[in-house]
């Protein structure tokens, strides 16, 4: 399958320790074009975003968020009528947290689509939740060889994707993946969506129900033989409550508690794919400091982390936030449903919660009742696109 252009649209705050590596990452697997909307940078990462600019390393927009809106649905409003940005062969939707890991031939994103199907027009990529791996003190040095333990294939609280695809007529972004603008109210743009041959980081094919609306992978449809999402979404401890120092791009307030903590920071497994790609980034990383004004820049904000983990060490507080984090990454996976995580549930469900709560019943016993809720949806949404799967099948798809 032919490669052509790859683009990246990523939003970004307070990411300039790690900008690098990450940023030399995806040029390295084949990404020609990235694409960075920043907002509010307070760590200096937006002037490393110009000075990369400047050396043709990324294409930078500075995302000035109107009172009231949200970064990140900002960031995509704006990147999808970004003709210059939407003008690819291959687009995807990224974190700065998050590396698109290729298994397929050499590593590059050339090798994974040419793995795919003839006709592929999107593939869509499950996260690998990667963990702490013990580490607690902030550390910014390389992601990719410090932090080498994940969770398991079936670690369906991980099964969220992110989609490699090509543009289309009337495209709306999203962070997870795309769709037409009016597919659920337009019957005849949702056939044109489910039209679409999507497969899964596999290979194999996805469902017309996802592609009318999904954004995470079922039993029927998880597949990390061609490529994965190595998500790194707490890294150290002190990483972390530096995370929550932050916010976050959809303004959630509490976002990043100990729950959030036990839920991503799983390290069951050594998954250290992708640091065949250390000597090669470090080389490239030294190569672009060689630019006084952005080895400068990157100084800064390491600089401006390491002053701020001071400032919140210095919180009488900060021993107790550490101590929930560690009893929270301690907890193991089968214990996951005794704690209430709230951060998915939809608005009704998270009233429900709230009344639960004001009756006097314990977080445990109704985590466990929203866990069997979820788990009821979940065998439904299994069955249904394990049978569209054999439908496809007999119809040769």
């Amino acid at each position: 399958m032919a490669g052509g252009s790859f683009t990246i649209l990523t939003m970004m705050k307070d990411e300039g320790p790690f900008l690098l590596e990450w940023l030399a990452y995806h040029r390295l697997i084949g990404f020609d074009r990235v694409w960075v909307y920043s907002n509010d940078c307070r760590d200096g990462s937006d002037a490393m975003l110009d000075r990369l600019a400047e050396m043709g390393l990324v294409r930078h927009v500075r995302n000035a968020v109107p009172e009231g809106r949200k970064p990140q649905p900002h960031a995509l409003s704006k990147g999808q009528k970004n003709a210059a940005l939407t003008e690819t062969d291959w687009l995807i939707v990224m974190d700065a947290d998050e590396f698109l890991h290729v298994k397929a031939g050499d590593g590059s994103v050339q090798a994974l689509v040419e793995a795919c199907p003839q006709g592929t027009r999107g593939v869509a990529v499950t996260w690998r939740m990667m963990g702490s791996s013990g580490h607690v003190d902030w550390f910014p040095g390389p992601v990719l060889t410090t932090y080498t333990h994940g969770a398991p294939d079936d670690f369906r609280k991980g099964w969220g994707v992110k989609t490699l695809f090509r543009p289309f007529a009337d495209l709306k972004l999203g962070i997870h993946r795309p769709t037409i603008k009016g597919a659920r109210r337009d019957p005849e743009k949702l056939a044109a969506l489910q039209a679409m041959a999507w497969v899964n980081g596999s290979g194999r094919p996805m469902p017309p129900s996802f592609l009318a609306s999904g954004w995470r992978s079922s039993a029927a449809t998880i597949g990390y033989g061609l490529a994965e999402i190595a998500h790194f979404a707490t890294r150290s401890l002190e990483s972390y409550i530096l995370r929550g120092d932050r916010g976050n791009v959809n303004l959630k307030d509490g976002k990043y508690d100990p729950t959030y903590f036990a839920v991503f920071d799983r390290n069951e497994e050594v998954h250290d794919g992708l640091t065949r790609f250390a000597g090669r980034l470090a080389d490239m990383i030294a190569d672009w400091r060689r630019d006084r004004t952005l080895a400068a820049l990157h100084d800064h904000a390491m600089a401006w982390h390491s002053a701020r983990i001071d400032m919140l060490r210095a919180d009488p507080a900060y021993p107790a936030r550490i101590a929930a984090l560690k009893r929270a990454g301690a907890v193991p996976i089968e214990r996951l449903t005794d704690l209430l995580f709230t951060q998915p549930l939809a608005p009704r469900g998270k009233r429900r919660v709230a009344e639960l709560r004001a009756q006097g019943i314990p977080d445990a016993q109704i985590a466990r009742a929203v866990a069997a809720s979820v788990r009821r949806l979940e065998d439904q949404r299994d069955a249904r696109e394990a049978a569209e799967l054999a439908a496809m099948a007999a119809r040769g798809r």
